[in-house]
């Protein structure tokens, strides 16, 4: 009688087996949904950028004279706050610089909420302007 070798696995070969692909399929799920954050915040600045520009392009800073006045008169100053789709919010605030009479500190902010928490994006620019009107 003649013996042949045993073939097959071991359970415990078999279990460690399951262990690895176990740790391995973990790390995946991990990666992945890390990797879908990163995109979904990269979606969410895309669109705040882009609803910033919209925005200014509906609401220009116009500078203008009235007819018969001599002064100059900014307007749209302020703007907002206007609901956008997804649930985004443009606004526009300003506010006179304290030493300088003639210059405007202009923000213009998109919000938003991502999963449970409130996100902006925001763009501070400066107007300057004279009430004195050159060439008339």
């Amino acid at each position: 009688m003649t013996l042949h070798p045993k073939a097959g696995m071991t359970l415990i070969e078999i279990l460690m087996a399951l262990a690895i692909l176990a740790i391995s399929a973990g790390v995946l799920m991990t990666a992945t949904s890390r990797c879908l954050n990163v995109i979904s915040t990269a979606k969410n600045y895309y669109e705040a950028r882009r609803i910033l520009e919209t925005g200014e392009l509906e609401y220009p800073l116009l500078v203008v004279q009235k007819k018969g006045e001599k002064d100059l008169k900014a307007l749209n100053l302020n703007v907002g706050p206007i609901e956008y789709p997804r649930n985004f919010t443009y606004q526009r605030t300003s506010v006179r610089d304290e030493d300088k009479q003639d210059l405007m500190v202009v923000k213009s902010r998109v919000t938003w909420s991502a999963k449970g928490k409130s996100a902006f994006e925001e763009v501070t620019s400066y107007l300057y302007y004279t009430n004195e009107v050159v060439g008339l």
